[in-house]
């Protein structure tokens, strides 16, 4: 399950201005994991791509990607995971500090997600 947030754009050829910035999704469960408005180029259980948007499913946990993004941007992460084991968590971080977490604890059948937002600081 997946919707819509606010995006930040994939700015790695900016220069010096970047921050770097870390998607980590926790668990123990596979998820899928959507993250708007950024280049990324990787996979998931259907193979290999290059896209915008990160929008992967059946993703084992852990998982964390690095991106290199402009000051200002929006920064959204939502992950899901149908009937997991204990729970689902998501977290962003920022030149190393951590400035957005969300965990939502497993109730038996049930259908967790879990939401992150930030920006990147000016």
């Amino acid at each position: 399950m997946v919707a819509l947030l606010t995006g930040c754009s994939d700015d790695s050829k900016a220069g010096d201005s970047t921050a770097t910035v870390e998607f980590k999704v926790t668990g123990d469960s596979p998820a899928s994991v959507y993250i708007p408005g950024i280049k990324y180029t990787g996979g998931d259980s259907s193979g290999p791509s290059s896209k915008w948007d990160v929008d992967l499913d059946s993703v084992r946990t852990p998982w964390s990607q690095k991106f290199q993004v402009k000051p200002g941007r929006s920064l959204s992460l939502q992950t899901g995971s149908v009937n997991p084991k204990t729970g689902i968590g998501c977290q962003i971080f920022v030149n190393g500090k951590l400035v957005d977490e969300d965990t939502k604890k497993n109730k038996p059948g049930s259908t967790l997600v879990a939401q992150c937002k930030s920006h990147v600081p000016m």
